[in-house]
């Protein structure tokens, strides 16, 4: 996550972020990507988006409620109807609310 916004705001100190047609990624960097997305022109709102993403991961406000709230609508919605669901999961939901705080 944090790998690819500072490659994007090199790209855009560089002044070679226009020249950006298609982002991909795997794993935290569609975390990055996913808030981009959220803003319709991140890309001439680069600033404030890297402004929002470092005060997400630097608040110390985790939600247990929240995540444990997602993780069983989850199950009831995939583990219930026989689909997979493990320790994984579980293991996932911990520590993206730990470290993403999402």
């Amino acid at each position: 996550m944090v790998g690819l916004l500072g490659s994007l705001v090199e790209l855009d100190k560089a002044g070679l972020l226009d020249c950006i047609l298609y982002l991909s990624g795997v794993s935290g960097s569609t975390w990055c990507m996913a808030t981009l997305y959220k803003e319709p022109d991140w890309s001439t709102k680069l600033d404030t988006v890297k402004d929002k993403i470092i005060e997400r991961l630097s608040s110390s406000k985790v939600s247990w409620g929240n995540a444990y709230n997602k993780l069983k609508k989850y199950w009831e919605r995939e583990g219930k109807n026989g689909k997979d669901f493990s320790l994984t999961d579980f293991w996932a939901a911990i520590v993206i609310t730990t470290y993403v705080k999402e």
